[in-house]
């Protein structure tokens, strides 16, 4: 398998494509008892568009859901929240959620850059509540099961500026760029003036009640 999806097999089995093997969200091609999974599967979604998922961790999720409806229990494959990491060079880059190029209606941003170094953030949230929905990183590791929790649980930007200690994942004797972060977002807003928070249990569960805390 690959980015771009090798499709000749299934079209020698009649059994229908598009630009991947069409499957359903139990990852059922139209032919009883063949699956697809991984780069080659393209979900057919209700009302919007098929999606095809050429990622490590999307290919893992499918395969665990798969295996269980094969051994009889017909699972969904539900991917969550969206997650992509990847490196250039030596510089990590992330996205957690939807981080579009241009800001949609009632979405604003905030961005922050090192002054000196090829590192970044941008947080972006909704204008009525201060949910966050989405992050880029870059130059910054982020622990993927801190930030789907802050996304599922639909937790604010104050929430996720002041507890960012939490989601840091770069390795031990890295520099630390919370402070430089929050400090950042005081200046630009003085009249909302956040506090960082001490580092928590790295296991600690965020439920809907921290949202807004």
């Amino acid at each position: 398998m690959g980015v771009h999806p090798n499709i000749g097999v299934a079209q020698q089995g009649d059994i229908p494509v598009g630009r991947g093997i069409l499957v359903n969200d139990f990852l059922e091609t139209q032919v009883p008892d063949v699956y697809a999974v991984g780069d080659c599967a393209e979900i057919e979604v209700v009302d919007g568009r098929n999606r095809i998922e050429p990622l490590w961790y999307t290919g893992k999720m499918q395969g665990e859901a798969l295996a269980k409806t094969i051994a009889g229990e017909r699972t969904k494959y539900e991917r969550g929240v969206w997650f992509n990491s990847a490196k250039f060079f030596d510089i990590e880059y992330q996205t957690y959620g939807f981080v579009f190029n241009e800001p949609l209606d009632g979405i604003s941003s905030f961005y922050w850059q090192h002054p000196a170094q090829d590192i970044c953030l941008r947080i972006n949230y909704k204008d009525d509540t201060q949910e966050v929905t989405g992050v880029n990183t870059f130059g910054i590791r982020m622990r993927h099961n801190v930030w789907e929790n802050w996304l599922a649980n639909g937790c604010t930007l104050k929430y996720v500026l002041e507890n960012l200690r939490d989601a840091n994942f770069d390795p031990e004797f890295f520099n630390r760029y919370e402070k430089d972060i929050v400090a950042a977002f005081n200046q630009q807003h003085p009249d909302n003036q956040l506090k960082l928070s001490p580092l928590r249990w790295l296991t600690k569960r965020f439920t809907k009640g921290h949202a807004n805390a």
